[in-house]
């Protein structure tokens, strides 16, 4: 089998579709490799669901050139979740997930 990591962009639910978006979120659960990015999600509720149901496979993704990436990362900022599970969705997640994103790395 294939060990390849798939990422659904906003959350799976695009264009803005909120119950896409928590059928994706429950998917995570039946699906290792599976990963969701930030674009595009503009629900408070399903985003903050996610990073706490899934703090180490939400990734941010910042819905540009559509929307200013300002909006996404004060999307992810603006949670009521603890500054770590921020750091994982806007650092930490995507350069484990692709190492050459980590501080350091030698590209």
């Amino acid at each position: 089998g294939y060990d390849l990591p798939i990422v659904l962009g906003s959350f799976g639910g695009y264009p803005l579709d909120a119950d896409l978006m928590n059928e994706t979120l429950d998917l995570l659960d039946e699906y290792d490799r599976l990963y969701v990015d930030t674009s595009a999600v503009r629900y408070r509720e399903v985003l903050e669901r996610g990073v706490l149901e899934h703090p180490d496979r939400v990734l941010f993704g910042s819905g540009a050139p559509d929307v200013h990436p300002n909006v996404g990362v004060m999307e992810v900022l603006t949670l009521d979740v603890s500054e770590d599970l921020m750091a994982r969705v806007l650092a930490k997640n995507p350069a484990r997930l692709v190492p050459a994103l980590a501080e350091g790395a030698d590209v």
